[in-house]
């Protein structure tokens, strides 16, 4: 083999693997910007549903407060300062609901009893103060167990945050939600 063909074959394989290189980083290279992407944008779907989980844990916090009456017996803050106040809690949380997109369902559905519940409550108030703490007092022990439930159910969904593969699943339900809120 002569010099010149020696370099034409070093030269020609020289250009096949320069050639080659470069296609096989440029879709390494697409390939992680496509991945690059994509974890923005779980970061940002993560940032909403941490913002979700936190307007609602504002919301359990409140629900948390509660004072002994004269009698002894425990009732949760949201009812010492009458119906409105009642009310306006209730349309606070049905606010927290509005989050229900970015909420897993099992905890949506805890939420909604919950709502269910504080309905119930709010048909059976009437303006005098004391009847609402009354109420209040009645409901203590049901609220507290919806709340611990809704609290274990979030903790449980906070853990799990970054699974978008079950929360797509969970998001493709479909199913519709009757949410009632007195006015």
């Amino acid at each position: 083999m002569e010099n010149s063909e020696l370099i034409k074959v070093i030269l020609t394989s020289s250009l096949v693997s320069g050639f080659f290189s470069v296609i096989i980083s440029y879709f390494v290279s697409m390939k992680l910007k496509n991945l690059d992407y994509k974890n923005e944008y779980y970061k940002k779907i993560l940032e909403k549903r941490l913002e979700a989980y936190k307007f609602l844990e504002g919301q359990i916090a409140i629900m948390k407060s509660s004072v002994l009456d004269e009698d002894g017996m425990p009732f949760h803050m949201i009812f010492a300062s009458g119906k409105l106040k009642f009310i306006e809690y209730q349309q606070n949380l049905n606010a927290a609901m509005v989050y229900g997109m970015w909420i897993n369902d099992s905890t949506m559905h805890i939420m909604e009893k919950l709502n269910d519940l504080f309905f119930k409550i709010s048909r059976e108030m009437d303006n005098e103060s004391e009847h609402t703490i009354n109420l209040g007092k009645g409901y203590y022990k049901e609220i507290a167990k919806q709340r611990n439930i809704l609290e274990d159910s979030i903790r449980k969904d906070i853990l799990e945050l970054y699974d978008f593969k079950k929360f797509k699943k969970n998001a493709i339900s479909g199913s519709k939600r009757i949410v009632m809120i007195e006015k």
